[in-house]
């Protein structure tokens, strides 16, 4: 039995390898996509932000051209860390954390299915995943040719309890958050 030793020069040949090969993306390693969460509670209206990514395999065969994919998209998934959320105040992050439970769903995904293109506007259809739970998600999304690569911006309403997500109840239940949300976002993505 021969013995193989994988030193620090081959595993970085390999991975460099697998990087021109396409294989992986360091870009779907850092954030490339701005997300706004907005909703309202019995006192008052709050937002909440955060930073995902969208890791998009351009290509034949997933649908017609789009701005900046000149051959369509194969697949796009845009992945949202839960923990990456940050509100104005620090109570409120926390509250929000209670109810998004990151330790045991870190991460909020949207993977598109197929879409629609008519000039710069496409409608996206595809599948979210929040807490789990999986739903149909169809969203309207403006994708626009950029020197750097492809500007994306959209936005979308969602009720929470759809997701399993128990709206936040606070100060003795003074304080009810409403399950509605809206959800915005942009973005640049390069091809």
């Amino acid at each position: 039995m021969r013995k193989t030793t994988v030193t620090t020069e081959r595993l970085t040949t390999a991975l460099a390898a697998l990087l021109l090969a396409g294989a992986v993306t360091l870009d779907a390693q850092q954030p490339n996509l701005d997300f706004t969460v907005s909703g309202t509670s019995t006192i008052r209206g709050w937002t909440c932000t955060a930073k995902g990514t969208m890791a998009v395999t351009p290509g034949p065969g997933g649908g017609p051209a789009v701005p900046g994919f000149a051959k369509g998209v194969q697949t796009a998934t845009v992945t949202v860390p839960v923990k990456a959320f940050t509100c104005p105040n620090a109570e409120m992050t926390e509250h929000l954390m209670q109810a998004m439970k990151p330790d045991q769903f870190p991460e909020i995904v949207y993977r598109l299915e197929k879409y629609e293109v008519t000039g710069d506007r496409a409608q996206a259809t595809g599948t979210m995943t929040i807490q789990g739970k999986a739903q149909p998600l169809s969203l309207p999304v403006v994708v626009k040719a950029s020197g750097a690569g492809v500007a994306l911006e959209g936005n979308t309403r969602l009720d929470m309890t759809a997701y399993g997500v128990e709206p936040p109840v606070v100060m003795l239940g003074m304080l009810k958050v409403g399950p509605q949300i809206r959800i915005e976002f942009k973005g640049l993505v390069t091809p």
